[in-house]
């Protein structure tokens, strides 16, 4: 189910620059999700959570901490409870990217991740909603669903980017400064998550619980409409 909106309780929100280095600070990237929603975001009987957006809070995770482990789940309903508790860093929750629930100087959507069939026959773009309150773990953001497409786009698996001798130097290393992230951060965020392709196969694919076609989620050289950004 769609997180509701609730736009009329948005609060003011914390002052630019801020939320990456309490990222950091706290070791810990806490990321707003659905409890219930097979495929993308379920919660185990164990209190862990499985899911195409639970591995993109987790590349995230990867990218900006070094670890896909150092991340906490917080399921939501409302909007209202992401804006009430400033502890959440991001919300990934299966939401169309739409002008009116965005929220000028509060609430932003991030990049496209996900296109689904939506009424009247069209596709609804789904995308991580951030606040924003920094411009830097944005651009993270962005980056990180990015690059998990072109990791895709030259073929680079979960196990190649493991590799001490991945042939391909993917990628140029001046990519982690411009983010202010380490060098290697693409490298050893596919290396614990895999590529678009196999965050899509493990939660969507043929055996999964509620399988989806890829469909337009294909890289748009194969028919589809996912276009990685260039990452150099």
């Amino acid at each position: 189910m769609a997180l509701v909106f609730f736009l009329c309780l948005l609060v003011p929100g914390t002052q630019a620059g801020t939320r990456l280095d309490a990222i950091r600070q706290h070791e810990m990237l806490v990321c707003g999700v659905a409890a219930q929603d097979p495929g993308f975001a379920q919660r185990q009987p164990d209190g862990s959570y499985q899911g195409l957006e639970i591995d993109l809070c987790r590349a995230v995770a990867a990218a900006v901490l070094g670890s896909s482990t150092q991340v906490r789940f917080v399921a939501l309903d409302t909007v209202h409870e992401f804006l009430d508790d400033p502890r959440i860093d991001l919300v990934f929750h299966r939401l169309s990217w739409a002008l009116t629930r965005e929220a000028p100087g509060q609430l932003e959507f991030g990049p496209v991740y996900f296109f689904e069939a939506g009424k009247q026959g069209r596709l609804e773009p789904l995308a991580p909603l951030l606040r924003s309150d920094d411009a830097d773990f944005s651009r993270i953001v962005r980056w990180v669903v990015h690059a998990l497409l072109e990791a895709e786009w030259h073929a680079i698996s979960r196990s190649d980017a493991g590799r001490a001798d991945m042939p391909l130097s993917w990628p140029a290393d001046d990519t982690g400064m411009a983010l202010g992230l380490p060098p290697d951060w693409a490298r050893r965020m596919v290396a614990q998550v895999g590529n678009y392709a196999e965050i899509y196969e493990r939660n969507l694919g043929p055996g999964a619980q509620q399988p989806l076609p890829r469909g337009p989620n294909r890289l748009w050289r194969e028919g589809g409409l996912m276009v990685p950004l260039l990452l150099h």
